[in-house]
């Protein structure tokens, strides 16, 4: 019989659930209950997206910390019939027990940013704004990691001879590094079996960045994520060296804005360039 897992904050049942936005109630995930004496206010959710944590980890230094998955953004208000005041650090180390109990992981000197595991999947999340006041709230950014159902399947060979060029967004690093993650194999499997197919085919390997950080240090990562591209194809693909290129050109070449969460997504990607 499977064992499923819940995480239980401390609390009494008050009939908040029917005070919720419409539409919010079904959202939140079935696994985690929440503060007593608070209502969702609102609610956000996406069946999959790209979520950069922001936290201060438990050596106190600043982490930025990007996960794609199904991402959840919940945010609680106090009931106003309810007369008891909750500190900031209370609803954090409720959520921070509760993840302890599960076996899971706090990663925050604040004991804000967790991670467990739920039901096979990875849970990352995090508290935000949880101040003391009165009127008091908080945030709960919730990213679920699962791979992404692929909807759309692209024929490489069909885009870089229309376009002369093709954006891959499966290619994934983690914020600020340029070792490739592993569950970018696809995307780069697509590439190799696309240059094993046309063996006179040469490529430029570009990295692209968003405009988060100084332009200097972005070149140089953009330059090094392409030619982390460029060195696995070789290694793990047996492609020639010769047949390939690599350069970054930072966040020169948007292919969206940089004022939205949705467009620094789409800027920051790995394109193959047909020579």
């Amino acid at each position: 019989m499977k064992r499923f897992f819940m995480i239980f904050l401390v609390c009494i049942s008050l009939p908040a659930l029917a005070q919720d936005k419409r539409g919010c109630d079904t959202v939140e995930p079935k696994y985690m209950t929440r503060m007593p004496g608070f209502l969702l206010e609102n609610c956000d959710l996406s069946e999959f997206s790209t979520y950069k944590f922001s936290y201060i980890d438990l050596k106190d230094k600043r982490i930025y910390k990007e996960v794609a998955g199904r991402f959840y953004h919940l945010r609680y208000s106090k009931i106003k019939e309810e007369s008891r005041k909750f500190s900031g650090e209370q609803i954090r180390f409720n959520y921070h027990n509760a993840v302890v109990k599960v076996k899971g992981s706090s990663l925050s000197l604040r004991k804000d940013f967790f991670k467990m595991n739920q039901n096979g999947k990875t849970v990352w999340f995090k508290i935000d704004n949880a101040e003391d006041s009165d009127d008091q709230g908080f945030d709960l950014f919730i990213v679920e990691t699962e791979e992404m159902k692929q909807d759309i399947e692209i024929n490489m060979s069909e885009g870089i001879d229309r376009d002369g060029k093709i954006a891959l967004y499966g290619i994934l690093f983690d914020v600020g590094k340029s070792v490739i993650k592993p569950e970018s194999a696809p995307a780069l499997q697509m590439v190799i079996d696309y240059l094993v197919a046309n063996p006179a085919v040469k490529i430029y390997v570009v990295g692209h960045t968003d405009n988060t950080g100084l332009f200097a240090s972005n070149i140089t990562l953009s330059k090094a994520r392409a030619k982390a591209v460029k060195a696995y194809l070789v290694t793990k693909g047996k492609i020639a060296a010769t047949r390939l290129g690599s350069d970054g050109v930072a966040s020169l070449c948007p292919v969206a804005t940089n004022g939205t969460e949705e467009g620094k997504a789409l800027n920051r990607r790995v394109e193959i360039v047909k020579q």
